[in-house]
């Protein structure tokens, strides 16, 4: 079991990262899509798009090992009818037009990205907006090995945050933590009955804050190197842009720093005007901004600014 956080990759990925921009392909075209996420991952990669992971990059003695979840390679162009007899389908034509079997620039990757959509719920969909729209964000599906939970101390799969992102302050630039949740989220809700009226996505933010207090140097460590790591990837001609915290830090203008009490905010966003103004749904908010911050809640995802 893994229990070292480390999303920083060597100069030696980075190279081979650098060496693939120069044969225009795959690599070539994550960089040229401001819409797709590059999440690092300390010995690998993803990219991400709608919080699903569309290459998964890993460095080799030779340069890369790149692959992709097979459920992406669908063509969903598919449009034709297929014949049912006697319980049979006749899929001989389907298995040859079916499936992508040949990476063809940008086309490819469209056709891959719109199946992967298929597969992306509300939230998923709603926190990449975020992340997309944010320049500062570093960072995306966190996961925090060796999480456990405070009760029992077996580790604690739902240990991953959904955002990490930069913000000045004074001299230093703070790292901050997001979790993001679809309106309809059961756990922004109280149970109004019982004595005990706080939504159960606070005590969620608590044990995040935990966990990185206590493993705060190395989790500085890290994302000071994936800063630096952002910076040499923008180098290679990423369109996504970088803040200037980022830079900043990524650079060595700056030095990174983590609150005593870490800052693990919460974003609510997929509502509307009738939603926002329920008698219901003002008390759960009420115990909600009483009990987390910072917090931001914007009817649609895309407005939220970090």
């Amino acid at each position: 079991m893994v229990t070292k956080f480390n999303h920083a990759i060597d100069n030696d990925f980075i190279e081979k990262l650098r060496a693939e921009t120069e044969k225009n392909g795959w690599w070539s075209d994550v960089l040229a899509d401001p819409t797709l996420l590059v999440a690092l991952r300390g010995t690998y990669l993803n990219v991400y798009w709608q919080g699903q992971s569309l290459f998964h990059v890993e460095p080799t003695n030779s340069g890369l090992n790149v692959t992709t979840h097979e459920k992406f390679l669908i063509d969903p162009a598919l449009d034709s009818q297929v014949k049912l007899t006697d319980g049979f389908f006749d899929i001989a034509g389907l298995r040859e037009r079916g499936f992508i079997g040949e990476y063809k620039g940008k086309a490819t990757l469209a056709k891959m990205k719109r199946a992967a959509s298929y597969f992306s719920g509300l939230e998923k969909r709603g926190c990449h907006k975020i992340a997309t729209n944010n320049p500062s964000v570093i960072d995306c599906e966190i996961a925090f090995p060796g999480f456990v939970l405070a009760d029992n101390g077996t580790e604690d799969k739902k240990g991953r945050v959904d955002l990490a992102s930069l913000e000045q302050d004074g001299e230093h630039i703070q790292l901050v933590f997001w979790e993001a949740k679809h309106y309809s989220n059961k756990g922004l809700r109280a149970d109004l009955r019982s004595d005990d009226k706080i939504p159960p996505v606070r005590d969620q933010v608590e044990k995040y804050q935990k966990y990185l207090s206590a493993h705060r140097d190395t989790i500085l460590d890290s994302y000071t190197m994936v800063t630096k790591n952002l910076v040499a990837i923008q180098s290679m001609g990423a369109v996504r842009r970088l803040s200037s915290s980022i830079v900043d830090v990524g650079t060595g203008k700056r030095s990174l720093v983590l609150d005593k009490t870490p800052k693990v905010g919460l974003i609510i966003f997929g509502f509307n005007e009738a939603e926002r103004e329920h008698m219901a749904w003002k008390e759960h908010l009420k115990r909600l901004t009483d009990n987390i911050s910072p917090f931001k809640a914007v009817g649609e995802s895309k407005q939220i600014k970090l």
